[in-house]
Formats: C-alpha cells, sequence, structure tokens
C-alpha cells in the first residue's frame, strides 16, 4: 500500500487494548489484556514508543486518510481495519477486527458497502466471550466468493491469525455470510 498520508493515532488506542495480538519487549497486548502503556488518555509512551510492534503497526485508517473517512478510526467504529494483513486471489482482503465482542452495524454496513465498491473481499471478526470473559474464541463474517469463504475458514482452521501479522491464534466457533 502506498502511504502518502498517515494520521496521528491518539487519542485512539484500541490496536493495544487487547483486540489484536501486540508481541514486543515493552509493549504487548492480547485478547483480553490491554498493553500497561494503555491509558484513558492514549499511550503513555506514544512520543517514545518502540518501531516493533508499535511504529510499524498501521491500522488501515492510519494508512491513507483518502481510504477511510475520519469517523471510521478504530475507536470511534468500533472495528481494526486493516488491508495489508490477508490477500486472496492477489486481492487485498478488507479485515476488520471489533474492538468489543460485536462490530456495531453501521460499521458493518459501512465495510460491506465498500467491499462492494472496491471489489475487495470482506472478512469481519467478532471475539466470543463466556459469562462476560472474551474466551479466545471468534466468529468470522465474509463478503465474497463461496471461495473466497470456503478459503479463509480453512485458513482459519489452520491456525488463522497464527499465520497472518496480527500473530494471535484464536479458535474458529463458525463462520458466516
Amino acid at each position: 500500500m502506498n502511504l502518502r498520508f498517515q494520521r496521528n493515532c491518539l487519542p485512539c488506542t484500541a490496536c493495544y487494548e487487547g483486540w489484536v495480538n501486540v508481541q514486543g519487549p515493552v509493549a504487548s497486548a492480547h485478547l483480553g489484556s490491554p498493553c500497561k502503556h494503555c491509558t484513558s488518555q492514549g499511550c503513555d509512551i506514544y512520543a517514545a514508543r518502540p518501531q516493533e510492534p508499535c511504529r510499524s503497526f498501521l491500522c488501515a485508517w492510519r494508512q491513507e486518510a483518502d481510504v477511510l473517512p475520519y469517523d471510521m478510526r478504530p475507536d470511534l467504529c468500533g472495528a481494526i481495519i486493516m488491508l495489508d494483513q490477508l490477500n486472496w486471489q492477489d486481492t487485498p482482503v478488507i479485515v476488520a477486527a471489533a474492538t468489543g465482542a460485536h462490530l456495531p452495524e453501521p460499521t458493518k454496513d459501512w465495510l460491506c458497502a465498500t467491499s462492494r465498491s472496491t471489489g475487495y473481499p470482506l472478512l469481519m471478526v467478532e471475539f466470543m466471550q463466556e459469562h462476560g470473559i472474551f474466551n479466545g474464541a471468534f466468529d468470522l463474517k465474509m463478503v465474497g466468493s463461496e471461495a473466497f469463504k470456503a478459503e479463509m475458514v480453512r485458513h482459519f482452521e489452520r491456525g488463522g491469525f497464527d499465520r497472518t501479522p496480527l500473530g494471535k491464534q484464536l479458535h474458529l466457533m463458525s463462520a458466516s455470510v
């Protein structure tokens, strides 16, 4: 992806609140466990944050201002949207990880419309809970061809996030259209 303009993260801290796996010597987070540097005011080491994993990870909102509108910032829309995590048949896959148990309906609607208008397949990840605690399982919702959906189910059954830059292996609960 051509990085023409990178937006500043702050005040968003969605990627370090535990919705994607972040592993590094200074900063780490995983489902249900935010980074120790994540505060209600943002990252307390933002200016001095390390290259890996903090500076190197760019959600799609940060990558290009003309791709995602301002209100699709992760802390505002309820999803961390990524365009550089997966490809299918040489086409980027829009990956949207919920910043909570479920993606808000307006965000789902926007993602589905964007998938249709760009021709990019869409993979939405929602996290499962037991007794109010995230259990590491997830639900996939997909937009794309039947072949794409079948391949994504196989991909996640084989390790899913473990095989992508997100780095978090989660258990496949279900895949739905």
